[in-house]
């Protein structure tokens, strides 16, 4: 018997993300192929203007990727944009050219992406048990912090606070100076000021480029190495983990974040503005840990389209 086969497309603010699964007997997904590209499509997001050169980058990743979808016969395709196309005032110009290519990309609200990015924990294994949830996925241009329990979703919001987003607005030195720091800790703490610290049965979860990587640096894995999506996929960080990390990025160039080993190197520009988003998270919702998940918010699309 043939099994259906579906792709997920994640046009993010600094990653565009393909997933392909097949269905398998029980109506879950099992992955056969994924990549992702840094294509930092939300650079000069405050202008609300995506960049002509940055968007013919993009759509030719959008045409390997339709490429691989093709070549792997995959059924159906969902694709989704983030805060970079939600912000852009000329996201429309993107968007037919997108489709002529043959990926038609919907622009979701942050509350819905905030959902997906729940539905993508909750269904996962790892946590589906978990009394309450609390998730947190930090991407390019936005925060989405969702807080769950078994019967659904009980608060959620999006915030214009991201790695990138958060580097422009605040972090210009190389490295950066003290008063961009104490900036950037001001920005992330107004922006999460009315989030409510977690009761102690919550387990929190974190999402994203920002977290997958501080793992992959608190448990010294390769970028590229074999086998280390599975030994980050459930993994935690400390909150003294997170505090330690923001001090070593913070003390240091961008080219001496590159040689970090664990950190992708096309994220060492972004990954201060990252880490400080999460302290924040942390110290404002009172948890010590977080568990990290490299199923993001392409699982929770494949699960609400197709699963």
């Amino acid at each position: 018997m043939v099994m259906p086969r579906f792709a997920a497309i994640d046009v993010g603010s600094n990653t565009m993300k393909l997933l392909l699964v097949e269905k398998d007997g029980q109506g879950g997904f099992t992955p056969f192929y994924q990549t992702s590209r840094p294509a930092r499509l939300g650079k000069g997001i405050n202008a609300r203007q995506l960049r002509e050169s940055i968007m013919d980058s993009a759509l030719e990743t959008l045409a390997e990727f339709a490429t691989i979808c093709r070549a792997n016969h995959v059924d159906q395709v969902a694709a989704i944009g983030t805060s970079a196309l939600r912000d852009a005032e000329n996201r429309e110009h993107f968007l037919v050219r997108a489709r002529g290519i043959g990926i038609d990309i919907q622009v979701i609200p942050g509350e819905e992406e905030a959902r997906l990015s729940y539905t993508a924990v909750r269904r996962d294994p790892h946590w589906r048990d978990a009394e309450h949830l609390l998730v947190v996925d930090i991407g390019g241009g936005s925060t989405e912090v969702i807080f769950g329990n078994r019967l659904g979703i009980e608060s959620r919001v999006s915030l214009p606070l991201g790695a990138v987003r958060m580097t422009e607005s605040a972090l210009h030195s190389d490295p950066p100076a003290i008063l961009e720091m104490a900036e950037a800790a001001r920005l992330a703490s107004e922006g999460l000021q009315g989030l409510r610290p977690a009761a102690a049965n919550y387990t929190a979860v974190g999402v994203g480029g920002t977290l997958t990587n501080m793992c992959r640096v608190a448990l010294s894995l390769s970028v590229d190495s074999e086998g280390n999506t599975e030994k980050v996929h459930g993994a935690r960080l400390t909150q003294f983990e997170v505090e330690t990390q923001v001090e070593r990025y913070a003390s240091c160039s961008v080219e001496q974040r590159r040689r970090f080993l664990g950190l992708d190197p096309a994220r060492a520009d972004v990954i201060l503005g990252g880490a400080l988003i999460l302290l924040q998270v942390m110290q404002k919702s009172a948890v010590t840990q977080v568990d990290v998940s490299t199923r993001g918010l392409r699982w929770g699309l494949l699960y609400d389209r197709f699963g």
